[in-house]
């Protein structure tokens, strides 16, 4: 049965330098002081609805809550800049301190929220507030997790779109200033908004909002004035922390290695757990995503996120005796696609995951996925990939915003183009449980001094769907000014996934070169990202057999037994 909620519109809380920001504060009506659950978030406090927790359900569970505008967005005061870090942990440690000497609040303070609201916890704990017990990041990341896992690329549409919506509330803002900008500036903003396509084709990229007095321009990016992801000193992070992300997410790597590294300073069970799901990244997380509808368990209702949230909560905010038992099963949950139900393990990967190696191969014009290394001499596959020409995003770990649709999509349509190269496997006979990370070592060669290499992970069923399962990209560059006489040694990280492969189905790696808009398109000529001002074709190539060994490296669990899922 829910309780009295009272809540308090816009409570002003003055920070170190006089600045005050706004926060609503939800709160049971009556009884004694209560913990309380602080979200943080440059997007409207009064529209925030997560799916993950909500202000509503802490209460519900004796909590109170706090849910502020972040400096200089909407009821709160002071300036903003996008992608600028460095006001938000002295922010973070000021508006902990304020909750916890509020009458209402025990002394007792946690955070919560998604993406931005994630990063702004990581960075307020470094600051280290007193009575900060313990943060709950949903899909967050850190400047060098997000740098590896995209492998020197750059999230073109992501970031595109990002500064897209804060330029135009910029414009907007100046406007109501009475200092209006140039109706040429307005023009590029909303044609980056209405259609992309047109300035995302620029060369060079630094072009895009490249215009005075904007703060986040893509120039100020490419030259490294602006770091476009915080990172953080998680040495200085000393409380628990409750890390969700999806499998479909753009952060999903940095959400697994923020895990992992807090784990291995911290290994103590329960002070520092970790929920994988089926998500894209989103507030809502429905049982639908992509195509696949996920079932009951898929949804964030379904996993019980906010129960889960709060049981947190109440062992490390409450005190002894008063929180909800740890469940057995180890710190880790993650949903199994393909199973459809969630699993525990002790640690990500799971202990039990093996290498499985399968090798890439031509044949008769239809690339293979061999199980064991061919007995072939060297040969290659090659392709054509022109920059102006690029394969179109579909699916995978994208931010979903507009045009572009994240999740497990159908690759088939892809894989008709002279400049996919497919390597399959042939049909499994019995279910293949790939759960922990994935890699792929190509021999690719160029005759470009420098290029780009995408490569993809795929699910092909029997009436032929090619669902996409993990991604990777690569910048690759030779030495000295001339192409590689050699073919580059491209390992490719392809993340995480927990993904059961049923029989029947086979395996697909793609190989191509882009991945656009969703990555930026490699010109095929030297330079600083986003420099280049024109582009050229480049003939690719993947190599395997003699001395060459292309190789798929998959972590698997053992044969899954009947009744297994848990």
């Amino acid at each position: 049965m829910g309780r009295t909620t009272l809540i308090e519109h816009d409570v002003p809380v003055e920070m170190r330098d006089g600045t005050v920001l706004r926060a609503d504060v939800w709160r049971p009506a009556d009884g004694p002081p209560a913990p309380a659950v602080l979200f943080r978030t440059p997007y409207g406090k009064s529209t925030l609805g997560l799916a993950t927790l909500t202000p509503a359900q802490c209460v519900d569970r004796g909590y109170a809550a706090v849910v502020q505008d972040t400096r200089g967005r909407f009821s709160s005061e002071g300036a903003w800049a996008p992608l600028d870090w460095s006001q938000e942990g002295p922010d973070g440690y000021d508006t902990v301190e304020w909750t916890a000497e509020q009458p209402w609040c025990d002394g007792n303070v946690a955070m919560a929220g998604t993406s931005y609201q994630a990063i702004v916890q990581w960075l307020a704990a470094m600051e280290k507030p007193p009575h900060l017990r313990a943060i709950a990041p949903t899909m967050s990341t850190s400047a060098p997790f997000d740098a590896e896992q995209l492998g020197g690329s750059l999230r073109l549409d992501h970031l595109t779109s990002w500064l897209g919506l804060t330029a135009l509330e910029w414009v907007q803002r100046r406007a109501a200033a009475g200092d209006p900008v140039d109706g040429a500036v307005v023009a590029e903003v909303v044609q980056l908004l209405t259609t992309p396509e047109v300035p995302l084709r620029r060369w060079p990229l630094s072009s895009i909002l490249d215009f005075e007095g904007f703060p986040g321009r893509l120039r100020d990016i490419f030259a490294g004035r602006v770091a476009t992801v915080a990172d953080y000193h998680l040495g200085e992070v000393g409380v628990p922390t409750f890390s969700v992300g999806g499998w479909y997410d753009v952060f999903s790597y940095g959400t697994i290695e923020l895990h992992r590294a807090m784990r291995a300073q911290d290994p103590v069970a329960g002070r520092h757990e970790l929920v994988m799901g089926p998500w894209v990244h989103s507030g809502q997380l429905p049982q639908v995503q992509g195509e696949v509808n996920t079932g009951l368990y898929g949804s964030a209702q379904g996993a019980r996120l906010a129960d889960l949230h709060l049981d947190f909560f109440d062992r490390h905010l409450r005190p002894a005796g008063e929180g909800a038992d740890r469940e057995p099963g180890g710190d880790v949950r993650y949903f199994l696609f393909g199973d459809d139900t969630w699993h525990r393990t002790a640690t990500w990967p799971p202990p039990e995951a093996v290498d499985s190696l399968w090798y890439l191969a031509g044949g008769d014009g239809d690339g293979r996925l061999l199980p064991e290394a061919p007995q072939l001499p060297a040969s290659q596959d090659t392709f054509t990939y022109d920059p102006e020409d690029p394969v179109p995003s579909h699916g995978g770990r994208v931010l979903q915003l507009g045009r572009l649709v994240a999740g497990p999509h159908d690759q088939s349509h892809l894989e008709a183009r002279p400049d996919v190269l497919c390597y399959t496997s042939e049909p499994l006979t019995a279910p293949l449980d790939v759960v922990g990370r994935q890699r792929l070592r190509l021999r690719f060669g160029s005759d470009a001094p420098a290029t780009a290499v995408v490569a993809k992970l795929t699910d092909v069923h029997p009436d032929g769907r090619s669902l996409l399962v993990a991604e990777a990209s690569l910048r690759l560059e030779a030495e000295g000014d001339g192409p590689a006489d050699e073919p580059f040694d491209a390992d490719l990280l392809l993340g995480d996934t927990a993904w059961r492969f049923a029989p029947g189905h086979r395996l697909r790696v793609q190989v191509t070169s882009s991945n656009f808009p969703h990555l930026d398109r490699h010109p095929n000529v030297p330079g600083p990202i986003g420099e280049a001002d024109r582009c050229c074709p480049a003939r690719q190539s993947v190599w395997y057999g003699g001395p060459y060994a292309s190789v798929l490296r998959l972590q698997t669990l053992p044969a899954p037994d009947a009744g297994e899922a848990r």
